[in-house]
């Protein structure tokens, strides 16, 4: 591959052994092909070259890093330490050749960025837009937490634009950066034909015997909230469908199957076949986040919050208003 003769110094000690590229897509390729002899045929090189790149990482390492027995090739436990970093390595040097490519022929620098699903529509046009107006090429990827976590810090996403869970903790790497951009309310919603439908102050109690759409896991973040908040109220919801689209989300309470707790950015722009219940003893919020890698500079970090703590709210518009539960 092209990259493959690019050398990456990992030891900044004059004279210290070179962690080379070739040397980690050698070990990927025994990785994914169980024998020095096929991965010498995926990767089109002699058996020997192989061979010679695996001992150079060792060399580097201090360890070995494959064994070879009657069953072919595996990684020791060092070799297998080591190839989750081979991979984010291989798969950001590729992009930094990639990139300079397109910034050398166009002028514009491709900014990598996650987003979780249900903010997607709200948030990503002012972003992409924002980020095109700073010169940059956006390249957008839909995905849950985890999933968006993990990619920036593996340095396959430059941001990830995420929300806070609680329970789960996040410790980041040094050069990362976790910042604050907006507070997210989270709404219930009923059919438009629910009594409660429209009103304002109403306990949360007021919706205990409805059955409730709930997320697609009982992990569900949104679900926890409501658990804690219900468990407070004296009772437990009882769900009655479950989903991780909240599009079919509001479809199911259009149905009048159930009741639900949703982001306010994930709400329907036209509540025709639903409407909102403002609850008088619970506060349902979460915070928006931007994550970012040492990859993005002042510039495209300035453009991301800019454009993420502008996003005007949803404001509802309910089929018919009350202003009391009663």
């Amino acid at each position: 591959m092209r990259n493959a003769e690019i050398s990456v110094i990992l030891n900044s000690h004059y004279g210290a052994p070179m962690l080379d590229l070739r040397q980690l897509r050698a070990l990927e390729a025994v990785a994914e092909h169980g024998s020095v002899v096929r991965a010498a045929e995926a990767l089109r090189w002699s058996q020997p070259t192989v061979t010679h790149h695996l001992r150079g990482l060792e060399r580097v390492l201090g360890a070995e890093v494959v064994t070879s027995g009657s069953g072919g090739t595996r990684l020791t436990a060092v070799g297998e330490a080591m190839l989750s970093h081979a991979i984010a390595i291989l798969d950001r040097s590729e992009r930094a050749v990639d990139e300079m490519t397109e910034l050398i022929a166009s002028g514009r620098r491709r900014i990598a960025i996650g987003v979780f699903p249900s903010a997607g529509a709200r948030l990503l046009p002012q972003v992409v837009r924002a980020l095109q107006e700073a010169g940059f090429q956006p390249d957008v990827v839909e995905a849950e937490l985890d999933p968006l976590m993990t990619a920036v810090v593996g340095l396959r996403l430059d941001a990830a634009i995420v929300y806070d869970a609680p329970g789960r903790p996040t410790v980041l790497p040094p050069g990362f950066r976790m910042i604050p951009v907006r507070q997210e309310h989270l709404s219930v919603i009923v059919p438009a034909g629910h009594p409660l439908a429209g009103r304002t102050g109403v306990p949360l109690a007021g919706l205990r015997d409805d059955g409730w759409i709930a997320g697609a896991t009982e992990a569900d973040p949104v679900d926890a909230a409501l658990a804690r908040a219900a468990e407070q109220a004296g009772f437990t919801p009882r769900v009655a469908m479950r989903s991780d689209d909240y599009a079919v989300v509001a479809a199911y309470v259009a149905a009048e199957f159930g009741v639900a707790l949703v982001p306010e950015l994930a709400l329907p722009v036209h509540l025709d076949a639903v409407a909102t219940v403002e609850i008088a003893d619970a506060v349902f919020e979460r915070r928006i986040f931007l994550v970012t890698a040492p990859t993005v500079g002042a510039p495209a970090r300035a453009a991301l919050e800019g454009a993420l703590r502008t996003v005007p709210a949803v404001e509802p518009r309910n089929p018919r208003r009350g202003h009391g539960a009663s």
